[in-house]
């Protein structure tokens, strides 16, 4: 058709606030990620659609990308509610959250969250934070509060992460020293927090500092999900069982 996706199928946003022209831009890079992606798209009457794509990348004999085949299913009948989609099936996204009581969801909510943080700091200044998700009493009793915690006494409803509406909230805290402990369902339960850990043990690559340090010390002691933005270059580190599982430079 000679026309761009953006602004023709895809807009730039979805009603949930996601940055759909950032998730073009992360299938063309890494398009093996996003085999199977579940995103809103636009029909030419302007209705809204839930889309379920099966993407596969063409490549040269040098591992070029050449072009995308993209396969897509309507399932919007399905009346499926946006908390419960999952936006990205990736292979190292199921890997990560394996053995674990996160939902997948949760795990691209607080993905996207840290990757905003990453492209734009805070009022023009670099921001690090750190997100340990899932394993909850496990991950409270070996933590405690640098602040007042500024979730305690909201109600639930108001504090699960897969609320878009919560996240310009997170990126303010996110200036304050501390970690945020999140629920495997998604629940927020404390901002804040300073991980109270032997970091003696834990082995991590040069140049990540005390934060890398008690996240893998924390996740190698319990079944939770550690995601850390550095300050310098806006980095994000995942962590499991103790070590880094996967590092993305910087989220486009």
């Amino acid at each position: 058709m000679g026309k761009p996706i953006l602004g023709t199928i895809l807009p730039e946003r979805s009603k949930t606030e996601r940055d759909l022209a950032a998730m073009v831009r992360e299938v063309m890079q890494k398009p093996e990620n996003y085999e199977v992606n579940v995103n809103e798209n636009v029909k030419k009457s302007g209705e809204r659609v839930w889309i379920a794509w099966t993407n596969k990348a063409i490549r040269d004999e040098e591992g070029r990308l050449l072009e995308m085949l993209s396969i897509g299913n309507d399932i919007t009948d399905r009346k499926l509610d946006v908390k419960e989609v999952s936006i990205t099936i990736a292979p190292w996204k199921k890997a990560i959250i394996g053995g674990t009581d996160i939902q997948e969801p949760v795990l691209d909510a607080v993905y996207e969250i840290a990757a905003e943080i990453s492209r734009e700091g805070r009022e023009g200044k670099p921001v690090g934070t750190t997100f340990i998700l899932g394993d909850t009493d496990n991950v409270l009793a070996r933590s405690r509060q640098l602040i007042l915690n500024p979730f305690e006494g909201h109600p639930r409803e108001s504090r699960m992460i897969t609320n878009p509406g919560l996240w310009e909230t997170i990126k303010e805290l996110a200036q304050l020293d501390g970690a945020f402990i999140v629920g495997g369902d998604g629940v927020v339960w404390a901002g804040g927090r300073y991980i109270t850990i032997d970091t003696s043990a834990s082995s991590i690559p040069k140049g990540l500092g005390t934060r890398h340090a008690s996240v893998a010390g924390i996740t190698q002691e319990t079944r939770s999900v550690g995601i850390v933005v550095s300050q310098s270059g806006g980095r994000i580190s995942i962590f499991k069982d103790g070590r880094v599982v996967r590092v993305i430079t910087r989220a486009e």
